[in-house]
C-alpha cells in the first residue's frame, strides 16, 4: 500500500475484484476498509487488508435492494480480528442519494457520503445507538428513513459470524401493526395508491377486512394496502382466508427460493412458494411488491397461484 492515492487500486490488485469504496483506519488501527458488491441482487462486502496487504478479516452482509419509496438498506458490521476491533456501517442507497445521515442517541449525527455503485460505508461508534439512517439528497434534504429495526447487525470474531438480521417485509404474514378502514377506497386513500385486486378467487369468498398497515423499517414510505377475503359456510373450511398485501416495490429484503420455498413464475417474474397446509407466495410484478397467504381450502398452493396470476400487472 504505497500512498492514500494508491490505495484502492492496491486494494483491488490484492482482492482481485474491483473495490467501490477504501475506508482509511480508524483510531489507532493501521488496516484499510475496502467495500464492493457482489451477486445479484448485490450485497456488499468488506474486507479489512493490513498495509502490507494481508486480508485480516472478510464479511459479506444481506443482499438489500434500495429504491425510491426505500431508499437506504444498511447493515452495522462490528469485526474483531487480528489488528482489528471495527464498527463499521456498510449499505446501498437508490440514485438521487447523495449521503446518509446516521442518528445517534443523544450525540450529534454523522454523514456518510454515497460512493461509487451506491455503496455507503464509514466508521460508526459503538455507543451511542444508531436509531436510524436519513436518506439525503444533495441539497440536504430528507427523502426517506430507514429506522434501526431494519438495519442488520452482524458481528465477526475469529472467522465466526453471528447477529441479528433487520425487520423483514412480512409481505405473506398475517395482519400486522396498522389500522383496519371502512372500506377499500378509504385504505386507497390514505395508501396514496389504488390497489390492484385478484380477478379470481375461490367461490364463495368475499372481501372481509381491509387494513392499511405501514412498514416499521420505513416509517416514511407508502404503508401497505392488507386485504382479506374469507369464506361463506361450505365454502371453505372454518376459518378458510385469503389475504393479500400489496406495496410499492421493489421490497427492500428480497425473496429468493431456498431449502424452505420453491420458485413459482407469476407474470414472468420469479416469486417464492413457502408452507404446508397453508401457502406463502410472495413477488413482485411491474411497481408493485404482494404477498399471499391461502388457508382452510383444498391445496391451498394451487389456489394461491391462481389468484397470483390473475392479478392485473401493475404499471412498470
Amino acid at each position: 500500500m504505497s500512498t492514500p492515492a494508491d490505495a484502492r487500486r492496491d486494494l483491488e490488485g490484492v482482492l482481485g475484484h474491483p473495490v467501490d469504496v477504501v475506508l482509511p483506519p480508524s483510531g489507532s488501527e493501521t488496516t484499510l476498509v475496502a467495500v464492493s458488491r457482489a451477486g445479484d441482487p448485490p450485497r456488499v462486502r468488506a474486507a479489512w487488508v493490513t498495509p502490507d496487504g494481508v486480508v485480516v478479516a472478510r464479511l459479506g452482509v444481506p443482499p438489500g435492494v434500495p429504491s425510491a419509496v426505500r431508499p437506504l438498506v444498511a447493515a452495522l458490521a462490528d469485526v474483531t480480528a487480528d489488528g482489528v476491533s471495527g464498527h463499521v456501517l456498510l449499505g446501498r442507497a437508490a440514485p438521487g442519494v447523495s449521503a446518509a445521515r446516521a442518528l445517534l442517541a443523544g450525540a450529534e449525527p454523522v454523514e456518510f457520503p454515497v460512493g461509487h455503485g451506491g455503496v455507503i460505508a464509514g466508521h460508526v461508534p459503538r455507543s451511542p445507538m444508531l436509531v436510524a439512517l436519513d436518506a439525503l439528497t444533495r441539497d440536504g434534504e430528507p427523502i426517506g428513513r430507514l429506522m434501526h429495526t431494519g438495519i442488520h447487525e452482524l458481528t465477526l470474531v475469529a472467522g465466526r459470524v453471528s447477529g441479528r438480521l433487520g425487520a423483514s417485509h412480512g409481505m405473506a404474514a398475517g395482519f400486522g401493526a396498522g389500522a383496519t378502514v371502512a372500506d377499500l377506497p378509504f385504505a386507497e386513500s390514505e395508501a396514496g395508491y389504488g390497489a390492484l385486486l385478484p380477478e379470481w378467487l375461490p367461490a364463495g369468498f368475499a372481501m372481509a377486512t381491509v387494513r392499511v398497515e405501514p412498514e416499521a423499517a420505513y416509517p416514511f414510505a407508502p404503508p401497505s394496502i392488507a386485504i382479506a377475503w374469507a369464506a361463506a359456510a361450505g365454502a371453505g373450511e372454518p376459518g378458510g382466508r385469503v389475504l393479500l398485501r400489496q406495496a410499492p416495490g421493489p421490497l427492500a429484503v428480497p425473496e429468493s427460493p431456498d431449502g424452505r420455498g420453491r420458485a413459482e413464475t407469476i407474470h414472468g417474474r420469479v416469486g417464492v412458494m413457502r408452507g404446508r397446509g397453508q401457502a406463502f407466495l410472495v413477488w413482485e410484478a411491474g411497481n408493485r411488491a404482494f404477498g399471499l397467504q391461502v388457508r382452510g381450502v383444498d391445496s391451498p398452493e394451487d389456489v394461491a397461484l391462481h389468484v397470483a396470476r390473475s392479478i392485473p400487472v401493475a404499471a412498470a
